[in-house]
């Protein structure tokens, strides 16, 4: 399962897209508020094309939730960072043609020239990160709803659940919830 919801979430980021202009906001910006935690707009950049940190900020408001809802339960969640970074692989320096590697250059590669850092380290840090949010809200989701069966029938309406799920979770929050970016 965590294979699989790392790369749905790794060709997540690289399809949308939305309107921020990048000189808008500044890397220590607060993008948002919950529960008292900021999300920056800088930990925003990392994870996302410019032109997609706005439509992301809901997406990235869920994750928050769904890791301060974990770390309540005391739950540990290094096992399944490990095996979710691990499906996402390497940075593909010698590798040129498969359709992984290109696919992640044309992430990683402008990402990284943004930012100002190696490619390859850019990636790493980012499946890192993204990883680790993975892991939060596939923890959460799997407490409240059980584990995903390998019913590959099963696997859209798990996932209909699981958005309801972290939806339902900002619905109740909604009060602690402050998104200052547009």
């Amino acid at each position: 399962m965590y294979k699989w919801v790392g790369s749905m979430l790794l060709i997540c980021l690289f399809i949308l897209s939305g309107c921020m202009n990048s000189t808008d906001y500044k890397d220590d910006d607060v993008a948002a508020m919950v529960r008292g935690e900021e999300i920056t707009v800088g930990y925003l950049r990392f994870l996302y094309t410019d032109d997609a940190i706005v439509e992301m900020i809901d997406e990235a408001v869920k994750a928050k939730l769904a890791e301060q809802e974990v770390k309540k339960m005391n739950i540990d969640v290094s096992k399944q960072v490990k095996e979710i970074k691990e499906s996402y692989g390497e940075y593909p320096q010698d590798e040129l043609y498969s359709a992984k590697a290109q696919s992640i250059r044309a992430f990683a590669d402008p990402q990284a020239r943004e930012l100002g850092i190696d490619p390859k380290e850019y990636y790493e840090k980012y499946t890192e990160v993204s990883a680790e949010i993975a892991a939060y809200i596939n923890v959460y989701t799997s407490e409240i709803l059980g584990e995903l069966e390998d019913d590959e029938f099963g696997i859209e309406e798990y996932n209909h659940h699981a958005s309801e799920l972290l939806d339902d979770l900002v619905e109740r929050n909604k009060d602690a919830i402050e998104v200052r970016i547009k």
